[in-house]
């Protein structure tokens, strides 16, 4: 008797965990993931990164660390948080706020809107 309620409690316990594992696993962030820009906003005008001539992306990694790339060179790392469809970047002693509206996530660097799309 001792030994089937053994392993009935073993197996309620491996049932929990398994459990805990798949509710967590449904979390993931929307900002998560590779966001490449697509244009920018220079004193109120827009180009597209094409006729700047050059690449931007940003990656959002699950762990909380963020890297930029520009012109396939890393431009460094740091930590993101987001808060609903703000995202808060910290990197080099800086701070900026990104905002995700209708897919499209704003960012201002330097005096430069970066608009960007989330990768597939």
């Amino acid at each position: 008797m001792k030994k089937n309620v053994s392993k009935i409690l073993v197996v309620l316990l491996l049932m929990t965990a398994l459990m805990a594992l798949v509710s967590c696993g449904g979390s993931k962030s929307q900002f998560e993931g590779t966001w490449n820009a697509v244009k920018v906003e220079v004193s109120g005008i827009e180009m597209t990164l094409e006729e700047v001539g050059m690449t931007f992306s940003i990656d959002f990694a699950a762990d909380g660390k963020v890297t930029a790339t520009t012109n396939g060179e890393s431009d460094g790392e740091g930590t993101w948080e987001e808060d609903g469809d703000t995202v808060t970047i910290e990197s080099a002693g800086d701070t900026r706020t990104g905002t995700l509206e209708d897919g499209t996530l704003t960012l201002e660097i330097s005096g430069v809107k970066f608009f960007l799309e989330k990768a597939e």
